[in-house]
């Protein structure tokens, strides 16, 4: 039995799959999707969250054991299997209910969430090359996505590598600095999002700021928060599957149908999908997981943070 103390990392990531459904239930109705703070929607928060939390453990794995090998097969094992259930499960639901499509739906995209699940991987690669060229991989990371970050705004483009990887790498330095996450680093933190984002620096104060809070509560272990883990971690079949059940939803049910009644209807379609992906699919693919280094080796880190 395993008797390693639980943490909010789990909840925090259904919480974050829910934003993005809940979000995405307004776009695909044709609705207009309610923004947080800038351009970020609610749903966009989600994805901020998965990536601090993702940059945060993923690379607690390589410090724990920095082999290319075995690395690799964690990261594949842990995205693609549920991605290659999900997407022909995906295309046989909507020929079975004699749907062509979504052409007359507002959105046409058969699962538009899946675009950031190639940012995803390259952050992983990113992150591995760091580890192989240094020892210091969270470093050489953010040192290359900030600056690509920068140079994606001196030439006024977007990169969503750049976007995306500053909160992965916000993760991977919170990973590997663990006075950074003390109270006062935190505080600072907190301090300078507050004073980029009145000066319209959104993305970078939002870096400051999601990750930092993110990883301190995910690191918690509260009642309620941490018991959520019992039932599996659902939120990268929420992900995965929301999109295509809202389409088909709003494709059999039309446009004009209430918000709320449209997401009674979801939830529990997606939820259902998520705990099949998770017990039949995903769960099973992690026991093939390589192990790690000998329990003997040295650890970076004391504090205790069970591998996804």
């Amino acid at each position: 039995m395993n008797n390693a103390p639980r943490d909010n990392f789990d909840a925090l990531r259904l919480i974050g799959a829910f934003l993005v459904l809940v979000s995405h239930q307004f776009a695909l109705s044709g609705r207009w999707e309610p923004r947080l703070v800038g351009n970020h929607s609610f749903g966009n928060l989600g994805v901020l969250i998965f990536f601090s939390i993702s940059g945060y453990l993923v690379t607690s794995s390589w410090l724990k054991d920095p082999n290319i090998v075995r690395f690799t097969a964690r990261r594949a094992l842990r995205v693609a299997p549920a991605l290659c259930v999900s997407i022909p499960l995906t295309l046989a639901v909507i020929v079975a209910l004699g749907l062509t499509g979504f052409p007359h739906n507002p959105r046409h995209l058969t699962n538009g969430s899946l675009w950031t699940i190639k940012y995803e991987a390259c952050c992983y690669a990113l992150l591995l090359l760091a580890g192989v060229a240094t020892r210091r991989p969270s470093i050489a990371l953010a040192v290359g996505i900030f600056a690509n970050f920068a140079l994606s705004g001196l030439q006024s483009g977007t990169s969503f590598l750049a976007d995306f990887g500053l909160f992965f790498a916000a993760g991977s330095l919170l990973r590997s600095f663990p006075y950074l996450r003390e109270f006062l680093p935190t505080v600072l933190f907190l301090v300078i999002a507050c004073a980029l984002l009145r000066f319209n620096q959104t993305d970078l104060g939002l870096a400051f700021v999601v990750p930092a809070l993110t990883i301190a509560i995910g690191l918690q272990s509260w009642p309620g928060l941490r018991d959520l883990s019992k039932i599996g971690d659902l939120s990268y079949g929420i992900y995965i599957y929301a999109w295509p059940v809202q389409q088909i939803g709003v494709a059999l049910m039309g446009r004009q149908t209430p918000y709320l009644e449209l997401l009674s209807i979801t939830v529990p379609s997606t939820l259902a999908l998520a705990a099949m992906s998770w017990h039949l699919v995903e769960k099973r693919a992690l026991r093939l997981k390589p192990g790690a280094r000998p329990a003997g080796a040295a650890a970076v880190d004391p504090v205790v943070v069970p591998e996804r």
